[in-house]
């Protein structure tokens, strides 16, 4: 059993409000999978993927958002201030709730990556997490609910899925030290590279904590075997209290 780890990478998302919300950007084109027999002519990259470390080092995680508003990079400097500290502070991943988006997609655990007719399914290992990327022309709801992935459209523009997230809970962090707010917009373009790698664009727009839109790409690599259930209750000795300080607890049963 594979015990849960705090991933230093992870960043948490945002949300959208009731206030108007962003439109997607691009428009569709081609295969839309809406049928079967339309998921056959799309761009096969269906399979268990994982963040290619070896190759790009520099993308662990996607690094720090920035530039941060001077509001957001005075909290970001506290947080690091306090580090230097020996404050070792973490996010709530370390009591069990789940990373969110966009940090869940940078976990160092696989995902599989599912199409359906109207939808793509993404099964994460990490927390045992599944993503439903409705294809079928749906639309954000006006007041999308918080939850830790958000609510996720998408689109094919030829061979790219186009992923658009609002609706983050605002529990989560978009990265260690930077928190997100309602107006959170994440879009991720995902493409195929060749067999065994595919590539995501993901750019993130919050007017409250970032100066302009943060971008990286994330390559993945294609990885033989299956998912693993992940079970973070079981033996978890990495908690943390609600200001983020870490307790452990040696207590915990062996199983």
């Amino acid at each position: 059993m594979r015990l849960a780890l705090s991933c230093m990478f992870c960043g948490l998302l945002l949300l959208a409000s009731a206030r108007p919300l962003p439109a997607l950007a691009g428009a569709p084109g081609g295969e839309q999978g809406q049928t079967w027999a339309s998921v056959a002519r799309l761009p096969d990259w269906q399979g268990i993927f994982e963040l290619d470390w070896e190759h790009n080092p520099r993308l662990l995680g996607g690094g720090t958002p920035g530039p941060l508003t001077p509001a957001a990079q005075a909290r970001y400097d506290a947080f690091l201030a306090a580090q230097k500290q020996g404050e070792n502070l973490q996010t709530q991943d370390a009591n069990c709730l789940p990373t969110g988006m966009p940090g869940i997609m940078t976990e160092p655990y696989p995902i599989e990556f599912l199409f359906n007719p109207g939808m793509v399914v993404m099964v994460i290992e990490t927390f045992s997490q599944v993503r439903h990327v409705y294809t079928d022309g749906e639309k954000h709801p006006a007041d999308p609910d918080p939850a830790f992935n958000g609510d996720s459209i998408g689109h094919w523009e030829g061979d790219t899925l186009v992923v658009d997230t609002v609706g983050v809970d605002t529990t989560t962090q978009m990265a260690p030290g930077v928190a997100h707010t309602d107006q959170m917009h994440i879009v991720e373009r995902i493409r195929k590279l060749d067999k065994d790698h595919i590539q995501i664009e993901r750019t993130i727009t919050d007017p409250q904590i970032l100066a302009k839109p943060w971008r990286v790409l994330l390559p993945y690599r294609r990885v033989k075997g299956h998912l693993r259930e992940y079970i973070c209750e079981q033996n978890n000795r990495d908690s943390a209290d609600a200001q983020g300080r870490p307790g452990e607890n040696i207590d915990a049963p062996k199983h």
